[in-house]
């Protein structure tokens, strides 16, 4: 099974919140959110989504594709405040419980790199995505929960 057959509950547009936070201890700032979820070049799903933080809005793309094993997904993200002029890639595929788990890293300002993992779970359209600072556990910064837009 490919992503894109694994990822098609997730087609169409969506609204819902976006939950972010900087640091485990620091309480999450909801705001406003939209997704566009579809197939790119026959075999990658998009996942655009937009948000703010405060009165500036943002927005991101990931692009994910490849097998739906354990993995096998390959992806490969922008986003006008996470990520700055520069994309992550990701590798992964399907958890037990039927979501895409994606890996990625990035350079830290000294000392080894940090981690970042994207949770796209389709079971509930929700996206959660985690910072994993070395020698430390993973936690969650972003939380992007879902309903899909009704079409008249």
């Amino acid at each position: 099974m490919s992503i894109v057959d694994h990822l098609t509950p997730l087609f169409g547009t969506w609204q819902g919140t976006n939950r972010l936070r900087l640091m485990p201890t620091d309480d999450y700032q909801a705001s406003a959110a939209t997704a566009t979820v579809g197939v790119t070049a026959a075999r990658f799903v998009s996942i655009a989504h937009t948000w703010s933080d405060g009165d500036a809005a943002q927005d991101g793309l990931l692009l994910v594709g490849g097998d739906a094993s354990a993995d096998g997904a390959q992806a490969v993200w922008v986003d006008s405040w996470h990520t700055g002029g520069t994309w992550m890639t990701f590798s992964g595929g399907v958890d037990d419980t039927g979501g895409v788990r994606l890996e990625g890293s990035y350079p830290a300002e000294s000392g080894p790199d940090w981690g970042w993992h994207i949770h796209v779970r389709p079971q509930d359209a929700t996206i959660t995505m985690h910072n994993v600072v070395p020698g430390h556990e993973p936690y969650q910064v972003v939380e992007l929960t879902l309903q899909r837009v009704e079409q008249s």
